[in-house]
């Protein structure tokens, strides 16, 4: 290999110099990996390695680190790209240390013996001898350099020395993340010492709680340095099975298939893997094709389900009725959760907006901002707690004829034929008008993943005495890790009282709804 490198590159120092700068080529000329098949070949980079390759590149660039939260669907091989960069790096350059930190013993030895199988077939040329290696280091004589694995069932692993790249290995699943990210995260530099570190997170996905959870949607916030990377399952070309002559794509799911462009082979597999994993809420969860799939509670648990969700996230350009009422709802919130605040006009739900630490008196002004710029048949405010005294302020300023209170805890009215009554309160109530309104078809929200992820995260029950349908409430989610859903208690408002248009705001809808779909549709 060395010599056949050196002919392409008479000169050693431009040779070392794309060693030390192109990863992929490093990879491919040094590094060797053992195939899904039980092979041993040279290291190439997957669709799917390469995209985060990229992605990584590209931060180091604009900020001088990588910060980076990796998303996933299974075997993808994001910890063979880490595990080989992170070699790379230390190998290439002086004093640095790597630490890879996993969620179980069995994945930490798999992860050394990926990179023990890197130093043992590096071409001689740009191999670096150790002073030692033992079942969890490596230390690299005359670099003063250290590549160490540990497993995330120890609360003080990783303390002590300098880090300056991490990875950190199917997170969402570690036994003390808080703990540790108050540990090993903290021997990373930062600032102007923390130029040129790394810090890599990735996992499958493990619900809509923990620690790995909130960073991502922190992120999708903008609220954190880190970037988030999905990567879907369908990049990867060994998930395809050619179909039996007889076998055809299930009509529930040409749909799927037409939106990602998927292939007979890959539906096929796709099937096949459903079927071994039990249901569809598991397949998509382990092998995710977009980011909020990935985060989804359990379909037997969602009183939305994930598959119902994904189809009104899809945009329908020809369905603004401008013939129904503009219909607006907030779910004020002082400190903790969110101040959410949305409208939607028929079935397209136009805006939702998420806001942190407002008062009552600024929550008011939203509200009254809101009114008067989208022409507001309707706003209604959930009045437990702070919205008590938003409700009042808009009252006082002149908008009681627009504004109306909701109390979520309230009796609920609606009753099935026999007359029992369907919901247990009014906050199940106004979920379950929604979502029967949802299910009709012809529904759009925005494509919002903080959005999609409220309302897939309540679930429900009917073990009361009366047998009415209860959404699951926000006390029993926060006490399993899951945020309120504030987006969708905001929509499902807009369906606490039937709303009748202002025919006075026509023109004014045709002008401010236009203007707005413009930039958001």
């Amino acid at each position: 290999m060395a010599a056949k490198l050196k002919e392409k590159f008479p000169g050693e120092f431009a040779l070392r110099e794309r060693m030390a700068t192109d990863f992929p080529f490093y990879a491919e000329t040094n590094l060797k990996i053992a195939t899904k098949d039980g092979k041993i070949e040279p290291f190439r980079l997957n669709r799917a390695q390469r995209y985060i390759h990229d992605r990584f590149e590209k931060q180091l660039k604009e900020t001088g680190r990588v910060r980076a939260l990796v998303v996933k669907a299974r075997q993808q091989g994001c910890s063979t790209y880490t595990a080989g960069r992170y070699y790379w790096r230390i190998t290439m350059s002086r004093a640095k240390n790597a630490f890879i930190l996993s969620h179980a013993q069995d994945t930490t030895k798999k992860l050394f013996g990926i990179t023990h199988r890197y130093h043992k077939h590096c071409d001689p040329m740009f191999k670096v001898r150790t002073d030692a290696a033992s079942t969890t280091e490596l230390k690299f004589s005359g670099i003063d350099s250290t590549y160490t694995v540990g497993t995330a069932g120890a609360k003080d692993v990783g303390r002590g020395s300098t880090i300056q790249y991490f990875h950190g290995s199917e997170v969402a699943y570690w036994a003390y993340a808080d703990i540790h990210f108050m540990g090993v995260m903290q021997s990373i530099p930062t600032g102007d010492l923390g130029v040129g570190t790394e810090i890599v997170l990735e996992s499958t996905a493990n619900g809509m709680n923990g620690k790995f959870y909130d960073m991502c949607m922190e992120a999708l916030e903008g609220k954190s340095e880190y970037q988030v990377i999905f990567t879907p399952w369908f990049w990867q070309e060994e998930y395809t099975q050619q179909p039996p002559v007889d076998w055809e794509v299930a009509t529930d799911d040409e749909e799927y298939k037409e939106r990602y462009e998927l292939s007979d082979a890959q539906m096929y597999w796709r099937h096949l893997k459903t079927r071994e994993l039990g249901s569809e809420w598991r397949f998509r969860q382990e092998y995710p094709a977009t980011i909020h799939e990935a985060f989804q509670t359990s379909g037997e648990e969602s009183f939305i389900p994930p598959k119902l969700v994904a189809e009104i996230r899809i945009p329908k350009p020809d369905l603004l009725d401008l013939d129904q009422p503009a219909i607006g709802a907030c779910d004020p919130a002082w400190t903790g959760d969110r101040t959410g605040i949305g409208f939607r006009i028929g079935k397209r739900v136009h805006d939702i907006q998420y806001h942190h630490g407002k008062d009552p008196t600024e929550v008011a002004q939203m509200c009254v901002d809101y009114i008067n710029k989208y022409k507001l048949d309707r706003m209604f405010v959930d009045v437990i707690g702070i919205g008590a005294g938003v409700y009042s302020t808009l009252k006082h300023w002149g908008y009681g004829h627009i504004a109306r209170p909701v109390n979520f805890s309230g009796s609920a009215k609606d009753v099935d034929p026999l007359g029992n009554p369907k919901y247990l309160n009014v906050r199940a109530q106004c979920w379950g008008r929604m979502k029967e309104d949802m299910e009709e078809g012809e529904y759009e929200i925005p494509n919002l993943d903080e959005l999609a992820t409220d309302l897939m995260a309540p679930g429900y029950h009917h073990n009361n005495p009366k047998g009415a349908l209860q959404l699951e409430s926000k006390k029993d989610m926060k006490a399993r890790g899951v945020k309120s859903p504030d987006g969708g208690d905001v929509i499902a408002m807009t369906y606490a009282e039937p709303v009748h248009k202002n025919l006075k705001n026509r023109s004014e809808y045709v002008k401010v709804v236009s203007e707005y779909d413009a930039l958001n549709f």
